[in-house]
């Protein structure tokens, strides 16, 4: 029996390759998911690692074993359109048995593995973030001993790879974008009142947020008690002109309205309000109650403005702090700071990889303990 591994981007080109090397007889053996490149795994491509065989003599396959599936008939299915819903059944009952081989490995995974992993799932970490840090303990520490303080650090240095926190320097039009409720103009007065009290910085604030009439009179009261002027446009045009009268100033903050990453026109709108203001910085603002695929799908949707950074706001909010190695993997864009707390200019910090680390590493400790 001849037996051959692909690296391929999906299945079709699997049985592409299969067909020309080994025949119209081959089987698949295996399929599984890998990653390749990047950095201990950070930037890696996902691939399809596809295990085929075929037998030397050409003798005909008559019978399914296992996990073993004739090439040559799903290859009969897919150059006939009309059994596409044959195809897509196919597809899922192989996704279903290879489901079922995870589980049934992971059920006998050792009791340390099995704790790890659901204090991490506990913490929201992403699932392939989550294979990563347990493939890593396995190899590096072969178990982990939960009861010890020292177990902390050990997970907060597995942590910091997927770390990644930057201040910027805060000059120029800095744009502040995000979902709804996610505190955009709360986070913009923190840092309006730290850059005017503490770096005795000239600025200068600018809403856009004309949806919510609350927002405007939040941001004015903050502009009068910080002694700071304030404007109000209600077009790309007046924005324009706005952030052109306040060009003296040392900073810009812009606040804009909040956007539902599932509507399209909204995303549109705010696209085209950041082509107009043209930021030097943009800071997409991410609550940290939303679930991982929430926040997957904010980092995707709001990539369209080209975020520069990460404020993580409402921690106080959520004993979950899986966000923090999720969110500079998903956009791939460093985390500035983190709100814990609705008090001006107080509740708010200053990103830092290593007190990121500890915090989540803490939090998944204590899961691990419990066992929950």
């Amino acid at each position: 029996m001849i037996v051959k591994k692909y690296l391929v981007t999906d299945i079709k080109e699997a049985f592409e390759k299969i067909r020309g090397e080994l025949g119209k007889d081959a089987v698949i053996l295996s399929t599984r998911k890998v990653k390749k490149g990047g950095f201990l795994g950070i930037g890696a491509k996902t691939y399809l690692e596809v295990t085929a065989a075929v037998e030397e003599k050409k003798t005909p396959q008559t019978e399914e074993k296992g996990q073993i599936y004739k090439l040559q008939e799903i290859l009969s299915k897919t150059k006939q359109p009309q059994q596409s819903t044959e195809d897509l059944t196919e597809l899922k009952r192989m996704m279903l048995e290879l489901k079922s081989m995870v589980a049934s490995q992971r059920a006998n995974e050792p009791q340390w593995v099995q704790d790890l992993r659901k204090a991490l799932e506990k913490q929201d970490v992403d699932e392939e973030i989550t294979e990563k840090v347990i493939e890593y303990a396995k190899v590096k520490y072969q178990e982990l001993d939960f009861g010890n303080e020292n177990t902390r650090l050990i997970l907060s240095e597995m942590f910091l790879p997927f770390m990644n926190t930057s201040i910027p320097e805060m000059k120029g039009k800095v744009l502040f974008v995000g979902p709804t409720g996610v505190g955009k103009t709360t986070t913009l007065a923190k840092l309006a009142a730290k850059l005017k009290l503490n770096d005795h910085k000239r600025v200068g604030i600018i809403t856009l947020d004309t949806y919510r009439i609350a927002a405007v009179d939040q941001l004015k009261t903050y502009a009068m008690l910080l002694d700071v002027p304030i404007r109000v446009a209600y077009t790309p045009k007046e924005a324009k002109l706005e952030v052109e009268a306040l060009s003296d100033y040392d900073v810009i903050l812009i606040d804009s309205a909040g956007r539902s990453q599932k509507n399209e026109l909204h995303m549109t709108e705010i696209k085209a309000m950041a082509e107009v203001v043209d930021p030097d910085l943009v800071f997409l603002i991410i609550g940290m109650q939303y679930r991982a695929e929430d926040v997957r799908e904010i980092a995707d949707r709001f990539s369209i403005v080209s975020p520069t950074h990460v404020v993580l706001s409402k921690m106080d909010e959520t004993s979950s702090y899986g966000h923090f190695v999720n969110v500079p993997t998903f956009l791939n864009v460093p985390i500035a700071y983190v709100t814990n707390g609705q008090r001006v200019p107080d509740d708010i910090m200053e990103a830092n990889s290593r007190e990121l680390a500890v915090l989540l590493a803490r939090e998944v400790l204590k899961n691990a303990r419990s066992g929950k």
